[in-house]
């Protein structure tokens, strides 16, 4: 097998010796050394136990990387130039025109640390999905045209994308990322805008919200979503990571506007993935709470095509009104007019295009994050108390599984609450009828001792009482008695046995709102200027 590949690798150098007769003095050097390869790998044939399948693979890689960077030899500090990936591409597929654009951008998406060169490491990276029998210098050729202008194989995306922040941090043992990431989506004037503060308090969220849209600055970028359009996934998620990598955003991240295509999709789980095999690496060690759990969590506004074109029609209305009395008054700042705001035909490109790709892509991520659909259609008020409730703290959902697990067998407030008013209508009706007596001391004891304390301090809303009573509250059951009569009655009761019959009670209440009468002084008259 090792022969024939060897073989076929200078039947392809010949093809390329054909096709380009420019390239014949490099070619036939490269026939060369495809012949000394092939003689090693026939050695390699008779000693499978000093060398297995990644030996192979690793003498592939070489070989065909070698072939890019034209050199005779291999060499730990081979590189490969702009013009060397031009001129292999070229070499490799003659029959294919290769564009400065395409080799530029090539270079762009390989070279990871910006070097201007890329390095053997760096190639390794591009092509490590490849099987054996794949790998030649024409198919990593065709791979790399075909997906030149936008790549889209989401590995390819997230090794080079990986790689880079790795490289940019000095090493995968330097990356730091926010354990909570809130992704926040939504249809064209669903109103993220004006959600969002509301969100980020109830997830207590502090770090400037990362708005994909304003990372696209470029031309092209803002010329894409000025039509209504969606820019490339590797420029997106290479900006998402180094925004997301920022010590700002360490203790939780709220991010708008992504994931909003399939491959983004695919890019969110395999960085989900990434950071539970970083966390699983780490645990035990001194590192280890540096690499926590990622806990991501899905939020879609949600309104229907028509109140999404009204809504985006009437902000475009108003932010050309505001700019209007701006220039005129020279009092303001400009706001950004966006054109899906001015036009009906754009916003409902725009409610499309999020209803077909992004609404797709989202609800893809259902059966692996938490993810909240919620109606936007109401008043701010309405949808606020609707994102306040789906967006509450859930221990069952963020925190680790042996944690939740070790503190369910307290049950929620809401569990013990759930018809308290009907079991101590229940509970008083019983004390009546089966324990009248003490029912009734305790009732006693509380209009002649308690309540004179509490008129005292009706003012500040607390009492506390040391019971001249102790008989009474020794009976059994007198301290639940007060508890729930003092409830019935609008009080908080708080009751302490302290042993050796002495009992304490707190007593907090709702204090009148009382004009302050300094205040008032201070202000004079109402009305009086």
């Amino acid at each position: 097998m090792r022969r024939q590949v060897s073989s076929g690798w200078v039947a392809c150098a010949l093809r390329w010796v054909r096709g380009s007769s420019e390239m014949q003095s490099v070619s036939h050097k490269t026939i060369a050394c495809m012949s000394t390869c092939a003689a090693d790998s026939a050695k390699l044939k008779g000693s499978d136990a000093k060398h297995n399948t990644s030996d192979l693979r690793e003498v592939r890689f070489r070989q065909i990387f070698q072939e890019l960077a034209r050199g005779i030899s291999w060499q730990e500090d081979l590189m490969v130039s702009q013009e060397d990936l031009k001129v292999g591409l070229e070499r490799a597929m003659p029959d294919c025109s290769v564009s400065i654009e395409q080799v530029e951008h090539m270079m762009r998406i390989a070279d990871l640390d910006n070097s201007g060169q890329v390095d053997y490491a760096e190639f390794r990276v591009l092509f490590e999905g490849f099987d054996e029998e794949e790998m030649s210098l024409r198919t990593f050729a065709e791979f790399w045209l075909q997906n030149s202008d936008t790549i889209r194989v989401p590995e390819l995306i997230f090794q080079s994308a990986w790689q880079r922040l790795c490289s940019r941090a000095g090493g995968e043992e330097h990356v730091r990322l926010p354990a909570e990431i809130m992704f926040l989506g939504g249809a064209p004037g669903a109103g993220k805008g004006t959600m969002t503060p509301y969100i980020m308090y109830e997830r207590g969220l502090t770090a400037e919200v990362i708005v994909m849209s304003n990372l696209l600055t470029s031309p092209a970028a803002k010329k894409i979503i000025d039509d209504g359009g969606l820019v490339s996934d590797m420029e997106v998620f290479g900006m998402l990571l180094d925004e997301l990598a920022s010590p700002a955003q360490l203790l939780g991240a709220l991010v708008d506007g992504f994931p909003r295509t399939v491959t983004q999709v695919q890019l969110l789980k395999m960085l989900d993935a990434k950071m539970r095999s970083l966390n699983r690496n780490w645990d035990g060690t001194d590192l280890g709470l540096s690499f926590p759990k990622p806990r991501f969590r899905m939020c879609i506004l949600y309104v229907d095509e028509k109140l999404s074109v009204e809504r985006q029609l009437w902000r475009g209305r108003q932010a050309v009104e505001h700019n209007k009395k701006a220039r005129e008054t020279g009092e303001g700042e400009l706001v950004e007019v966006r054109e899906t705001d001015l036009s009906v035909k754009a916003a409902r490109n725009r409610y499309r295009l999020f209803a077909e790709s992004t609404m797709a892509a989202n609800e893809a991520l259902n059966e692996t994050f938490p993810f909240n659909m919620i109606n936007a259609a109401g008043t701010v008020q309405e949808v606020r108390q609707v994102v306040m409730l789906e967006l509450s703290y859930q221990s069952s959902l963020e925190l680790q599984e042996e944690t939740y697990n070790a503190i369910k067998v307290i049950p929620p407030a809401a569990e013990l609450a759930k018809r308290a008013r009907q079991r101590l209508v229940e509970r008083l009706d019983s004390y009546q009828k089966e324990q009248a007596a003490t029912f009734a001391a305790v009732i006693s004891v509380i209009k002649d001792e308690f309540v004179p304390i509490i008129r005292r301090h009706a003012l500040v809303g607390e009492a506390r009482i040391r019971t001249k009573h102790a008989e009474v509250f020794g009976l059994p059951g007198a301290l639940d008695m007060a508890v729930d009569v003092m409830y019935d009655r609008g009080f908080c009761l708080c009751a302490e046995d302290r042993g050796g019959g002495s009992f304490r009670f707190v007593v907090t209440f709702e204090t009148p709102h009382v004009r302050v009468a300094a205040g008032a002084v201070d202000q004079g008259p109402v009305g009086r200027r």
